[in-house]
């Protein structure tokens, strides 16, 4: 018996379950029996398993005959463990139990739960679905729900007749069940864990299936929403395609649905064979989407397909390897993305998410990649940015340093090794160094087990390149040493696999592994420009010295790729917020990058400005908007309002952008008066204007909007032709100028208008309005229980994030002394640094006003 209250014991090994449910809709609940196959490997007399939230309604060890014999039983609320005694000592041996119960739809988007939606017949529908990771497959019904205890389901449900029923499996029967029902049941899955179990009941279509190979690929939708699915199908038929090819090994299951589901807690969840998502993640209209919307969708999609094999077909041992799933599906999500659509540039905009990830680690309250998982709610605060961007980040780094071809062969080594099994993350280090023969452990260990990253120091010493690190934190993260975002009293060290080049120079590109204090590389010409993490791919930042900074300019900064302009810029920002640049300096920095043409250099630009924006007031607030008219405005003007044949997404994503920084950071009257044009057009004919652009004018319009333009957003969310449209609509009401409509949006979000998945993230755009942030932190305070009771665990904590906006000092000091009071328990860890980020950006904003004042004079 383990001493963890939480972790099941391990004398008993579930096989086989045969779950037959009884969904009922519109009574939101449902009645089952699920019958489990086990190999009692150490003699016993009670089993213990999980359950929580059901009514037990009988307990029995069925004899080989099939007849039963009653046992005891007692279900722990507070650990979620159902106890059967046996009444007498038994195995080594099979053993098989079956257990009768009923439970309650819920409404919290967790384990069996009802979705709802109004119907074109204005009437309300439910949909019984499920999510499951990480620990509420126990919510549906009675099981062992670890992520070891693989097992073979049998999935069976008893639904209306006329109702779509969908599960891992293929649908193998359909049989009477009396009373207008039928019994679905549907094909054994391979063995799996309990968190990838599902099943989808309700009024749904389905698209006619595409055959990649032998496995047929449909989307799951609701009625009269099939003409928004062919690019996920197109998507989808991809990623499986090329997975297959990647992975050298056959997809794992015999069907893929992809399913829309209109509550849906989580992005998407990969449930074997039958993957389940928010519909503004699947369903789409090509030609009315912006290109970031398409592309989100085909991330999201091939993510949870790289899951099939990367977490369902081998699978963590326990939750603290959540990591590797989600770190890995992030990484080959780029990459099939990539390969899908080459002209995205998609390891490029991975730049932005790696971004995310240094943010939340230049935190004294960082955590390591990997760390010790005890308890439901401990496993809940895994999934973050950590996870997935860190841990995605630090894949693709190790990819570049051991070559493509060596680490895809590392991998396919880790699968077929582990197939159907559990591991720990050793074991994929295990195979890579078998595949390639590098000191994969000893580099990675470094980066999985210790937080943080380090900035590396770079300086000449004559001819020499000498290269240092520390670890980097941001000014006023606490604790003890400098404040100048080198951690001097922090010994934290990284085996650091460093590429870097010279600009113009043949044959000065270098592989160095910096695993101590210090590494020294001879140049081929020491008086020409260096760039430290050549290509952009390494986790850590670069300081240079102010020698090597000057020759990052002219010819060097053309000769520079996009990633390397990029970690330039963001380098830049970052010394700004750990104190060692300063803001002013950074504005100056952006003006070189006027004639910049490329989307995410201007992104990494503008994220510095729009925090500047935020510090400066009155007179210096005019002048800093005429600054960024000035920088913007001529790239504006060359690319034009109209996407010319010529143009890529890229390019109509960079132009849209412009729009809108011109229109609201630079608050430039022109730009006001077409973007109201712009928007006016594509109200009337939503085709005649490019969806970008005209995102962009909707958000220019609700940043100075009146009452009149808020009721017409309000409209627009409301008659949304697609689910982007509406999400579109729905986050502007976040961004009108006045504190009445702040407070409409605020009340808005509580209603029963909004669903539960997305009301958190509207108000936490509400929260980071620069003028009104603070009046929503009150509306948040004032309505936390409600909030609580109403929306999603999951999604407290994203809704809170907001607060990091929130930058006087009495409203830091407001924000830290409610939550010393009110805590949330599953995102402990999160919250803290949110906490801290929120006290870094209050000293940012104290260092850099007056800077900031006297250069925009």
């Amino acid at each position: 018996m383990t001493d963890n209250p939480y972790r099941l014991p391990r004398h008993a090994l579930p096989r086989r379950y045969e779950v037959a449910l009884a969904p009922d809709l519109a009574a939101a609940s449902f009645t089952g029996t699920a019958t489990i196959t086990l190999d009692v490997v150490e003699a016993t007399a009670e089993l213990v398993c999980n359950a929580a939230e059901l009514d037990i309604l009988d307990a029995a060890v069925l004899d080989p005959d099939g007849t039963g014999r009653p046992v005891g039983f007692h279900l722990d609320a507070q650990t979620e463990r159902l106890h059967l005694d046996l009444g007498q000592v038994v195995g080594p041996g099979p053993m098989t139990v079956r257990l009768d119960f009923a439970g309650t739809l819920n409404d919290k988007l967790r384990g069996f739960y009802r979705s709802t939606y109004t119907g074109a017949d204005g009437a309300a529908h439910t949909i019984a679905t499920t999510q499951m990771q990480a620990t509420d497959c126990r919510r549906a019904f009675p099981c062992w729900d670890e992520p070891d205890f693989k097992a073979v389901f049998a999935i069976s449900l008893v639904v209306d007749e006329g109702l779509t029923a969908i599960s891992n499996g293929p649908e193998m029967a359909r049989t009477p069940a009396g009373e207008g029902q039928v019994r679905v049941a549907f094909a054994d899955t391979i063995a799996m864990s309990t968190y990838l179990v599902a099943f989808v009941v309700g009024e749904l279509e389905t698209t006619e299936p595409v055959d990649v190979g032998s496995v047929p690929l449909r989307i799951v939708h609701l009625p009269g929403k099939g003409h928004l699915t062919a690019f996920a199908q197109a998507a989808g038929a991809f990623a499986l395609a090329w997975f297959q090819d990647y992975y050298g090994i056959a997809y794992p299951a015999e069907k893929v649905d992809l399913v829309a589901i209109p509550d849906f807690a989580m992005g998407a969840m990969e449930n074997l064979g039958c993957i389940t998502f928010r519909e503004a993640l699947l369903l789409v209209e090509p030609g009315a989407a912006t290109m970031a919307e398409e592309q989100v969708v085909a991330d999201v999609i091939a993510h949870e397909l790289a899951h099939m094999w990367f977490g369902d077909l081998v699978t963590m041992r326990w939750w603290n390897g959540i990591w590797l799933n989600e770190a890995f599906a992030t990484f080959m999500e780029v990459a099939a993305c990539d390969a899908f659509r080459p002209d995205w540039k998609r390891w490029v905009s991975f730049g932005l998410e790696r971004t995310a990830a240094f943010e939340v680690d230049a935190l004294r309250s960082t955590r390591p990649v990997e760390f010790e998982v005890r308890s439901p709610a401990d496993a809940e605060g895994m999934f973050d940015v950590l996870t997935y961007e860190k841990g995605g980040a630090l894949l693709r780094m190790l990819q570049q340093y051991l070559g493509e071809e060596a680490f895809r062969a590392g991998i396919g080594l880790y699968l077929r090794t582990h197939r159907y099994g559990n591991t720990e993350t050793s074991d994929l280090w295990d195979a890579l160094e078998k595949a390639t023969g590098e000191p994969v452990r000893r580099i990675m260990d470094t980066w999985i087990w210790q937080g943080g990253f380090p900035v590396i120091d770079v300086s000449l010493d004559g001819d020499s390149l000498v290269l240092s690190q520390r670890r980097f934190l941001f000014a006023g993260a606490g604790g003890e040493g400098s404040d100048d975002g080198h951690a001097d009293d922090d010994s934290t060290r990284w085996a650091i696999p460093i590429q870097l080049r010279q600009p113009g120079v043949a044959g000065s590109e270098f592989r160095v592994l910096l695993d101590g204090d210090e590494a020294r590389v001879e140049l081929a010409d020491a008086s020409a420009a260096v760039v430290v993490n050549s290509g952009g791919n390494g986790f850590y930042r670069v300081h240079y010295t102010a020698e090597l900074v000057g020759r990052l300019d002219g010819h060097a900064l053309a000769d520079m790729d996009v990633v390397e302009r990029y970690g330039l810029v963001d380098d830049a920002w970052a010394a700004v917020v750990a104190g060692v640049g300063d803001a002013a300096d950074f504005c100056a920095l952006a003006r070189s990058f006027a004639d910049e043409r490329e989307l995410a250099v201007w992104q990494v630009v503008l994220a510095g400005l729009r925090w500047c924006g935020r510090f400066v007031d009155g007179a210096a607030q005019a002048s800093f908007q005429g600054f960024v008219r000035a920088l913007v405005a001529p790239s504006l003007h060359r690319l034009g309002w109209e996407r010319q044949p010529d143009d890529d997404d890229l390019t109509n994503a960079l132009r849209a952008l412009l729009v809108r920084t011109l229109g609201v950071l630079g608050a430039d009257p022109d730009t006001q008066r077409r973007a109201r044009a712009t928007h006016d057009q594509a109200v009337v004919d939503p085709h005649s204007v490019d969806p970008s652009v005209a995102a962009a004018a909707l958000g220019v319009v609700a940043a100075f909007g009146s009452d009149a333009d808020y009721d017409a957003c309000l409209a627009g969310f409301r008659t949304g032709a697609t689910p982007q449209e509406q999400l579109r609509y729905l986050y502007a009401l976040a961004e009108f100028p006045d504190a009445s409509q702040v407070a409409r949006t605020l009340d808005f979000a509580l209603s029963a208008e909004v669903r539960v998945q997305n009301a958190p993230f509207l108000i936490q755009r509400c929260l980071t309005h620069r003028d009104h942030g603070g009046q929503a932190w009150r509306f948040v305070r004032e309505h936390w229980s409600e909030a609580n009771a109403r929306f999603p665990d999951s999604s407290i904590v994203r809704m809170v994030d907001g607060v990091k906006w929130l930058t006087e000092p009495a409203q830091q000091a407001d924000v830290s002394a409610f939550f010393a009071e009110h805590p949330i328990p599953q995102a402990t860890k999160t919250l803290e640094q949110i906490l801290e980020r929120q006290r870094i950006n209050t000293a940012l904003r104290a260092r850099a006003t007056e800077p900031l004042a006297a250069a925009f004079d």
